[in-house]
């Protein structure tokens, strides 16, 4: 099968999968944008490495002399569009799927590149079936978390047009498919389908098993005690990551287990100096808070393994693939009812969830956790087996059984 992708930068874990369906035997293309390519457009024979096989049309949105054709009509659209050049995406979209004659195609945001392709496939200007993805920060609008897209009406109503004119819909959680719903998709157009775990199972299995050792060794690199419990964060921490309703609950759950501590991991965003680092400052309990900086590959599992615990609490976000990073490394969450994870994390049992934005009962769960060894080893254990549904194989059997499912009835369509 020959699958098309639209703009797989779109998140940063997409490689590894366009990687992967390479290896069952599929053909798999790219659109992606470059905006230093010094033409319109160019055709290359890979994406991301020379020998990935990938081949990729590349185009400049600020170049190509039919951006002079679709100048009124882009800017009529431009703010409701984000800035972007809707109807010269459309063209470009369409000269990519004549390039390459995909079997179907997929829109890996359901905003950007979505909107013109559902436009292109309801006046029939494109040919083969669109599937497109939801991830979160495309149809979600939470302005109390500084995330998601403002739903305007001039922007509501592209969105529902994507609602309306893709072939089918693959949110990643089931809270992004009740967000479909509430835009008008019927139940039968879509597939809910989560994202994958990017790094190799024998990478993920070795620090696992590794993670007593490494918990010793973490907690000697920051000068923690080894007998400290440690809670774990891991983010970009910016504002809707909820480091600050964290740093709310902090005093109170030292209160109860004087010798926790904090490993806040990720950059040293401005969010922290407004809004983390003075709490605990004023609360007199900063010194109990250890910040790595960002941090990238096998370190980021290495941390999360030396943990006994990590919080998530995230505001609002269609699913946060940390926490299936640290449940795959052993490592259980106490996580927010903002974040699309939540459905895993109850029904596994693979740690607990608590409302957003309140600081009381991320404390109490975070307390109840790190004090009942137990209940820490069954979360543990829960945490490992829900790992199976982020596998990258088991996702890529069931978008192909999504992409073979969509391109049957679409020639189904076409005989009759």
């Amino acid at each position: 099968m020959r699958v098309l992708y639209l703009h797989p930068r779109s998140w940063i874990g997409e490689y590894a999968m366009l990687k992967h369906l390479r290896s069952l035997g599929h053909e798999v293309c790219v659109l992606e944008e470059r905006r230093d390519l010094p033409a319109a457009r160019q055709i290359a024979d890979h994406f991301a490495a020379a020998d990935d096989g990938i081949a990729t049309f590349w185009f400049n949105p600020r170049r190509g002399a039919e951006r002079l054709l679709t100048w009124a009509f882009d800017r009529y659209y431009r703010k409701a569009f984000d800035g972007r050049n809707l109807v010269h995406r459309m063209w470009i979209i369409a000269a990519a799927a004549r390039r390459f004659r995909p079997d179907v195609i997929i829109a890996s945001d359901g905003f950007s590149y979505a909107v013109p392709a559902a436009f292109l496939r309801r006046w029939r200007l494109l040919d083969a079936p669109l599937i497109v993805g939801f991830i979160g920060g495309d149809i979600l609008d939470c302005p109390e978390a500084a995330y998601g897209r403002r739903r305007t009406p001039a922007t509501d109503g592209l969105l529902k047009s994507v609602v309306r004119h893709a072939d089918r819909l693959r949110p990643v959680s089931p809270m992004l498919t009740e967000v479909l719903k509430r835009d008008g998709a019927e139940s039968g157009r879509i597939r809910m389908i989560p994202s994958h775990l990017v790094f190799d199972e024998a990478v993920i299995d070795s620090v696992f098993a590794a993670r007593r050792e490494l918990a010793r060794t973490i907690r000697t690199r920051y000068g923690i005690e080894p007998d400290a419990p440690l809670l774990v964060t891991l983010s970009w921490n910016q504002k809707g990551k909820g480091a600050h309703i964290l740093a709310a609950a902090w005093p109170r759950i030292l209160a109860a287990v004087p010798k926790a501590r904090w490993l806040l991991c990720g950059p040293e965003d401005p969010w922290l100096a407004r809004a983390v680092w003075p709490v605990l400052e004023q609360a007199g309990v900063r010194d109990s808070v250890v910040a790595t900086g960002r941090l990238a590959g096998r370190d980021i599992f290495e941390h999360l393994a030396a943990a006994d615990l990590h919080a998530n609490p995230t505001l609002c976000e269609g699913l946060n693939m940390v926490t299936v990073e640290a449940a795959a490394v052993g490592t259980p969450t106490i996580c927010t009812d903002g974040c699309g994870i939540a459905h895993w994390i109850r029904g596994f049992g693979a740690g607990a969830v608590v409302p957003a934005r309140e600081a009381a009962p991320l404390a109490d769960a975070t307390i109840r956790a790190l004090q009942d060894s137990a209940l820490l080893s069954a979360y543990s254990a829960s945490s490992r087996r829900m790992t199976a549904d982020f596998a990258l194989d088991r996702v890529a059997q069931q978008l192909i059984s999504l992409f073979e499912d969509v391109a049957r009835n679409d020639a189904t369509r076409r005989r009759e």
